[in-house]
């Protein structure tokens, strides 16, 4: 008997019958696991280990009590919103999660569903709304207006939150991780030199300052960082300024010590956690620095 498309086609039905129960009463899917791929245009980027493994335990004890959102695909589904609790139920050892089947192929349309989903959830810290915000004027010529009319937020906004992207690098991991405010950034946001902005930064991490008294120093400038620059005036000015940037990077403080062309680079961590954060980040640019000389 030969394999036309006809019984290719009733092959892949039947896998995915005794694959995907259908429909329960309650509304939702209850899905393999390994029938759902994560999306690769999810806005949500960062995930942090501790809090999966939270959550993991959470879902080992209790369950997934919320569904996540997927699409349908050729075989089997992609994740709209969710990938935190798919990631945590598999690593709670689950292998079936409830999902709800969103309709909807028009990638516009995917990408501002996808940006809702998480920003109604607030999972998305304030760098990542950015970039998802510039992918869908980038990719789907949105003006700020339309963007702001699509996504339900006031125009004034969008364009506070992309200007979160122009940001020097330290800055923005600092933010993605928590270590920097919404309010913070969208201080340093109005600060025009990037030296200067780093500076305010460290000082915000070192002394724990509120936004208004960030705002406060601001007005003042470049005269709000004399009081620390003294104290290191021995240090010569690009060693001070790499152990700030180091500092945003890795979240922690950072002694760089040059001698003649000779020295040291010393971190600090402060728990298992920490270490682990601090050791991810610099593999992350060595195999982005292995990718380019590979080239």
């Amino acid at each position: 008997m030969s394999l036309n498309e006809s019984n290719l086609g009733r092959s892949l039905n039947d896998v995915l019958a005794k694959t995907v129960r259908r429909e329960p009463p309650r509304g939702y899917l209850d899905v393999e696991l390994g029938v759902i791929v994560p999306s690769s245009k999810n806005p949500r980027t960062h995930f942090a280990e501790a809090d999966l493994k939270e959550l993991a335990d959470s879902i080992a004890t209790h369950g997934v009590l919320q569904p996540i959102v997927v699409i349908r695909r050729e075989v089997g589904y992609e994740i709209v919103s969710g990938e935190r609790r798919y990631r945590a139920a598999k690593m709670a050892g689950l292998t079936r999660i409830p999902v709800v089947v969103r309709d909807e192929d028009n990638p516009q349309h995917l990408a501002e569903l996808r940006l809702i989903e998480n920003l109604q959830r607030a999972d998305l810290n304030p760098i990542e709304v950015g970039e998802a915000l510039q992918a869908l004027i980038t990719e789907h010529g949105l003006t700020h207006d339309e963007l702001a009319g699509r996504v339900n937020k006031d125009r004034s906004s969008i364009t506070n939150v992309l200007r979160l992207l122009n940001l020097p690098t330290p800055l923005r991991t600092a933010i993605a991780e928590g270590r920097l405010s919404a309010g913070h950034a969208k201080v340093l946001a109005g600060v025009s030199d990037p030296a200067l902005q780093i500076g305010l930064a460290r000082k915000v991490e070192d002394d724990g300052l509120s936004v208004r008294a960030l705002e406060q120093l601001t007005r003042l400038g470049a005269a709000a960082l004399v009081g620390p620059a003294a104290n290191k005036a021995s240090k010569p000015a690009h060693l001070s300024e790499l152990e700030a940037n180091l500092k945003l990077l890795f979240g922690t403080p950072v002694q760089v010590k040059d001698k003649g062309g000779k020295g040291s680079i010393t971190l600090q961590f402060h728990d298992r956690d920490h270490f682990n954060r601090v050791v991810a980040i610099m593999d992350r640019f060595i195999k982005q620095s292995n990718l380019r000389s590979s080239e």
